[in-house]
C-alpha cells in the first residue's frame, strides 16, 4: 500500500523522527496521551462550533469536495485536502481574490487548535496545509489562519514556509520510496510524555540502556557526540569519568552538569559529590509548590508547608476560576508575611517565574517574597550526582523515600485532572490535585533533609562518595 505523508507525520518528524516512522511505515499506532487527546477534543468542538455559527451568517458554506473549489463556493469545510502523496486536514477553506488553477480567486486555509497559545508544531501544520493546498490550486498560498481555544484568529504568513517544510519533507518522501526503510536510532526526548509510542520507547530503551534514558542526552546531537566515541549505553558512559583534583591556584569552576558521572552514580548506586550542598537551614521553614495551566497563564493552587520546631501544617489555596487567582495569591502572601525571616524552598523555575507574573498581574508588593526564593535545584545541579535518571523532583524523591498517592501525578497529569474538574466540578479531582501538591511540598522538605544529612556526614555515609577524591583512594 502505498505511503501517505499526512499533518501528524510531517509535525512528529519535526518533534522526534522515530514517531514518524512508526506512523508513516509501521501498522502500529501505540496508546494515544490522555492530555493530547483532551486537546484533539477541544479542537473538534472548537472548529463544529464554529462552523455552525458560520453556517447561520453566511448562505455559501459547502463541505468539501474537489469539486466544490472549481465551482468557487466562499466558504469549504472539513476539507481533506490530497496532492502527490500528501494529505493534509483543514477546518475551513475561505474564497479570495486572486488568479489561481480554478479561475480569478484562490483559497486560503483555517486551522483549529485546542490550546490558548500556538506553538511553532501548530503553526508547521498550517505550514503542510498551505504547501498541499499551494498544489492543488496552482499557486501558493500567501497567508493562513490558527483558532485558538481563547477564540482569537492568529494570521500567519506561509509565502516562505517551504524553506521550513523540504528539510522535513525529503527524508519522509524517500521513506514512502523504499519498501522497508530503516527505523531511525531511538532517542528519548521531552517529546516522550506527549507520545502514544511513549511506553513501547521506554522498554525497548530499557532493554538497550539506551544512553538517551538521561534526561541531558534527549538529543540526536547529544546521542551522536558520544556514539563517535563508541559510547551506546548508560554503563559504557559511566566509565568515561575521572577523578580529577583541581589546582590550588585555580578558582572555584561554576557548575556543570557532567553526565558521565550522572551515569556512574546509576551504575554503582552511590550519591557522588562534586561539591558538598551549601543548603542553610532554618527554625522557620517554607515550602513552596505552585499549580497551574501555562497554556492560560492561570494559576489555579498554591501549596504551602509551614515546618517549625516539630510542626508541620500544610495550607492549600484553591482558585475556582480565573477570577479567584486574585483571592489566593492574597492568602498566600499573608500566609507567608506571617514568618517575614524563613526561607521559601521551591524547586525549580516555575514558582519565582509563577511569583514574578502574579506580582506584576495584581501590583502587589512580593519584593520580600522574591528575595526569600531558595531553589533547591541550585544546590544539586552539577554538585550532586543522586543515582536516577534526571534532577526532577519525582524521580529523586522516589529515590530518598517520598511517595505519591497517585502513581502517574505528574505536571502533566495534573492538567488532565484539572480539566475534568472544569468539566464536572467533581471534587475527587481537586482531591487528587491538593494531594499532589502537598506531596510536592512534603517531597521537597526530605529532598532539603537529605541534603543537610549530606553535608554533615558526607564522609561517614556508606551511600555517598566524592566524585574527585574518592574514600577508597583517598589517604
Amino acid at each position: 500500500m502505498k505511503r501517505t505523508i499526512t499533518s501528524e507525520i510531517l509535525v512528529s518528524y519535526s518533534q522526534c523522527p522515530r514517531k514518524a516512522y512508526l506512523l508513516l511505515c509501521t501498522n502500529q499506532r501505540g496508546t494515544p496521551n490522555e492530555y493530547m487527546s483532551i486537546l484533539r477534543q477541544r479542537q473538534e468542538a472548537l472548529q463544529r462550533d464554529y462552523i455552525k455559527e458560520l453556517k447561520q451568517k453566511r448562505p455559501d458554506v459547502q463541505s468539501y469536495s474537489p469539486d466544490d473549489l472549481r465551482n468557487g463556493s466562499s466558504f469549504l469545510i472539513n476539507a481533506k485536502l490530497k496532492a502527490d502523496g500528501f494529505e493534509a486536514e483543514c477546518g475551513i477553506l475561505t474564497k479570495v481574490a486572486g488568479s489561481s488553477a480554478f479561475g480569478r480567486y484562490s483559497y486560503e486555509p483555517t486551522l483549529f487548535v485546542g490550546t490558548h497559545k500556538i506553538d511553532k508544531h501548530q503553526k508547521l501544520a498550517l505550514f503542510f496545509v498551505g504547501y498541499v493546498l499551494g498544489q492543488i490550486q496552482g499557486k501558493q498560498t500567501a497567508v493562513g489562519r490558527i483558532a485558538g481555544a481563547d477564540g482569537r484568529s492568529h494570521r500567519t504568513k506561509l509565502e516562505n514556509s517551504s524553506r521550513v517544510l523540504v528539510p522535513l519533507l525529503e527524508p519522509l518522501q524517500e521513506w514512502t520510496q523504499i519498501s522497508s526503510p530503516d527505523p531511525p536510532a531511538l532517542v528519548l526526548s521531552k517529546h516522550c510524555d506527549y507520545c502514544q509510542f511513549r511506553s513501547i520507547c521506554r522498554e525497548q530503551a530499557e532493554q538497550e540502556d539506551n544512553i538517551s534514558m538521561l534526561s541531558t542526552i534527549s538529543t540526536s546531537k547529544a546521542v551522536q557526540r558520544y556514539e563517535k566515541k563508541g559510547i551506546f549505553t548508560v554503563k559504557q558512559l559511566s566509565y568515561l569519568f575521572k577523578p580529577r583534583k583541581r589546582k590550588k591556584s585555580s578558582k572555584k569552576p561554576s557548575a556543570t552538569h557532567k553526565p558521565e558521572l550522572q551515569a556512574l552514580a546509576i551504575r554503582t548506586g552511590k550519591i557522588y559529590l562534586q561539591e558538598l550542598p551549601e543548603l542553610s537551614r532554618e527554625p522557620v521553614e517554607l515550602f513552596l509548590d505552585i499549580e497551574g495551566v501555562p497554556d492560560q497563564q492561570f494559576y489555579y493552587l498554591i501549596g504551602l508547608l509551614v515546618c517549625k520546631s516539630d510542626t508541620n501544617v500544610n495550607y492549600s489555596f484553591w482558585a475556582d476560576t480565573p477570577q479567584d487567582e486574585a483571592q489566593i495569591w492574597r492568602q498566600f502572601l499573608e500566609q507567608v508575611d506571617q514568618y517575614p525571616n524563613a526561607p521559601i524552598y521551591h524547586y525549580g523555575s516555575y514558582e519565582p517565574k509563577a511569583i514574578g507574573k502574579l506580582t506584576r498581574r495584581y501590583e502587589t508588593d512580593s519584593e520580600n517574597p522574591e528575595n526569600r526564593l531558595v531553589n533547591v535545584n541550585t544546590h544539586i545541579y552539577g554538585k550532586v550526582y543522586f543515582p536516577v535518571r534526571s534532577n526532577s523532583l519525582k524521580d529523586i524523591g522516589n529515590f530518598i523515600g517520598a511517595s505519591w498517592t497517585s502513581p502517574n501525578a505528574s505536571g502533566l497529569q495534573s492538567l488532565v485532572w484539572r480539566h475534568y474538574w472544569d468539566e464536572n466540578q467533581n471534587a475527587r479531582f481537586q482531591e487528587l490535585l491538593v494531594t499532589y501538591n502537598k506531596e510536592d511540598c512534603h517531597a521537597l522538605k526530605l529532598l532539603a533533609n537529605e541534603l543537610s544529612k549530606i553535608k554533615h556526614s558526607a564522609n561517614i555515609l556508606s551511600g555517598v562518595d566524592f566524585a574527585n577524591q574518592p574514600k577508597e583512594c583517598a589517604t
